[in-house]
């Protein structure tokens, strides 16, 4: 399994980055952000969270279909057959790379939540995914909902999500908070979702995305990223 951002320290100094200090996609320019990450912290007004992702795909490649499929598939049987794989492909992409997420982030965690839908009522859809990963399962908690606020593409908003009903305000403040998402495109939805958790007074130490969508042409940009 291919990863998608370079998860090992670097080891020398370089005048120009070569990706995104946040998500990690290619930057075409000497920024240190890419262009959805420096939009996102201007909508938002504060600083993002780094964000890892397993794999990378490009639309309608069989990981694509995989990602939509567990939720939208119209049999029953082909979604389950997609949510099993993406379970076997989550957890043996954390058994080789836990360690060097936990470095990467900063920290280790001690809660797992999932990024809401900003369309979909009730659970988040990854949570599917999530409670059947061992190492992410143990530690999952339903404390993000759906908010008043819009997110979108390249959108984000403070009041996108917001914390579920019966969310203990002292014991968040104690918590370092993994997030996790299905795919990351521009980042809004998770970032947005990530806001909401630290205006709460969670620690966030990170997004992980089980893929995230890049360009057709190839490259590793973003798709909706300027290049």
């Amino acid at each position: 399994m291919t990863l998608s951002v370079d998860l090992a320290p670097s080891t020398g100094a370089r005048a120009v980055p070569a990706r995104c200090r946040i998500c990690s996609g290619q930057l075409s320019r000497s920024f240190a952000l890419c262009y959805c990450c420096d939009t996102l912290v201007g909508q938002l007004q504060m600083p993002l969270v780094p964000v890892v992702a397993m794999v990378e795909y490009r639309l309608g490649d069989p990981l694509h279909h995989r990602l939509r499929g567990y939720k939208d598939a119209p049999v029953a049987e082909v979604r389950d057959r997609y949510r099993d794989e993406l379970v076997t492909m989550a957890t043996r992409w954390l058994h080789h790379h836990h360690r060097q997420l936990g470095r990467r982030f900063g920290s280790d965690w001690d809660a797992v939540a999932t990024v809401p839908s900003s369309r979909r009522p009730g659970r988040a859809p990854a949570d599917v995914i999530v409670t059947r990963v061992p190492v992410l399962g143990a530690l999952h908690r339903p404390l993000l909902i759906r908010g008043r606020g819009c997110t979108d593409h390249l959108r984000a908003d403070r009041l996108g999500f917001e914390l579920a009903p019966g969310v203990d305000h002292r014991r968040l403040r104690t918590l370092r908070v993994l997030l996790v998402d299905d795919s990351v495109v521009t980042g809004a939805r998770a970032q947005s979702a990530a806001a909401s958790l630290r205006l709460g007074g969670a620690q966030v130490v990170g997004v992980l995305a089980l893929g995230r969508a890049v360009r057709p042409e190839g490259g590793g940009t973003p798709a909706g990223s300027r290049w």
